[in-house]
């Protein structure tokens, strides 16, 4: 199916979370820019679709983003400075950027220093 077919699908959702459900059933990673087309054509911010879309993701998956309201003095400023920036190669919203790199700082204190280590490597 070509993307803009692919668009017009998912236009004719009821919702955001049903345009979601059926972008990730035909389009199992859908890349940055299919995202927010699809955004833009639901006349949606792309911000706010993301986050809808992280939202979904973390009901179905559970315990994504359980560290979000965890102060950020909580973590190591570097860890949490550098992984914001490696999970915005991913997101171009910093909050949902930040959500993940809690997330994975809260299970390992220097995550992405590992993460750097080994990309190195």
């Amino acid at each position: 199916m070509k993307a803009e077919q692919m668009i017009s699908l998912l236009c004719e959702a009821d919702d955001p979370r049903s345009a979601i459900t059926t972008l990730f059933s035909r389009t199992p990673n859908p890349s940055d820019d299919e995202i927010h087309a699809v955004a833009d054509r639901l006349g949606i911010d792309p911000s706010a679709f993301e986050e809808e879309i992280y939202s979904l993701l973390a009901s179905v998956m559970g315990g994504i983003g359980r560290h979000k309201d965890v102060p950020d003095s909580e973590f190591d400023a570097k860890e949490l400075a550098a992984g914001i920036k490696v999970e915005k190669e991913h997101t171009d919203n910093e909050e949902i950027a930040k959500w993940i790199a809690k997330d994975h700082l809260s299970e390992l204190q220097d995550y992405y220093s590992r993460l750097d280590r080994m990309e190195k490597a």
